[in-house]
């Protein structure tokens, strides 16, 4: 009789152990998918990022083309020639299939529309950054277009709260939780965190007393929400 009752007590123990391993295979498993989540989340930053920065690059060689022309400009006036007249005198090197030929070319208008210089600024010193900002006056929102916040301020951000708060106070209107992520698209900018709903509502919960709820389950900025937002965007700007 004695030796069954210890059979069984063993059976048991056995049985609590069986159950609890398979307690922690359950949690095993849910950790890799939450991994491989913030693995595919990783790719697709990295993929929006490559695109990105191929536009930039793009931008880039569109720049450059614009100031070698400038230069020929600049050169031309400094010799005394009219640079909207054709250069008479200077005959191309047959040797160099890119040397320039006898018109001097022209900035057309298509080319004008399509490339923003709004992101080139002069390198200035700490001096002359400072009074260049200074006599912009204050910056705000109403001033910020959408390739200034994406390109030029909120990669300046340290967290995915003060980018949710920055895009909000852009956006001006009340969104969805489930929709921030569309939000975030259209500026073209990937954020730190993925913008799923449930992220957003638990930065929401984070900072409770910035942001609010609005008609329709759509959040929005509380009063200090919206101060606390210019203010970041006036420290984000004149770091920039």
């Amino acid at each position: 009789m004695r030796d069954l009752e210890n059979l069984l007590s063993r059976l048991a123990r056995e049985e609590a152990t069986l159950s609890a391993t398979h307690d922690q295979i359950d949690a095993g498993h849910r950790k890799i998918e939450a991994f491989q989540q913030q693995i595919e989340d990783v790719k697709r930053q990295i993929e929006e990022t490559e695109a990105h920065t191929k536009k930039l690059e793009g931008h880039t060689k569109t720049v450059e083309k614009r100031m070698a022309l400038l230069r020929e400009y600049v050169e031309m006036v400094e010799a005394g020639e009219d640079p909207l007249e054709p250069i008479a005198a200077a005959e191309p090197d047959v040797a160099d299939d890119n040397a320039p030929g006898v018109d001097l070319p022209a900035i057309d208008d298509e080319e004008e529309e399509i490339v923003d210089l709004n992101f080139v600024q002069p390198m200035t010193g700490p001096a002359e950054a400072s009074s260049t900002t200074a006599a912009l006056g204050p910056i705000s929102f109403d001033d910020l277009d959408m390739e200034l916040l994406s390109y030029e301020t909120l990669p300046h951000t340290q967290t995915f709260g003060e980018e949710l708060l920055l895009v909000l106070a852009y956006h001006r209107k009340a969104v969805a939780p489930k929709d921030i992520a569309r939000v975030f698209r259209r500026l073209d900018y990937a954020p730190k965190l993925s913008p799923t709903a449930k992220n957003v509502r638990a930065q929401i919960e984070t900072d409770a007393h910035l942001f609010e709820s609005a008609a329709g389950e759509k959040i929005s900025l509380t009063r200090e929400g919206r101060a606390e937002a210019q203010q970041l965007l006036q420290r984000l700007r004149q770091a920039g």
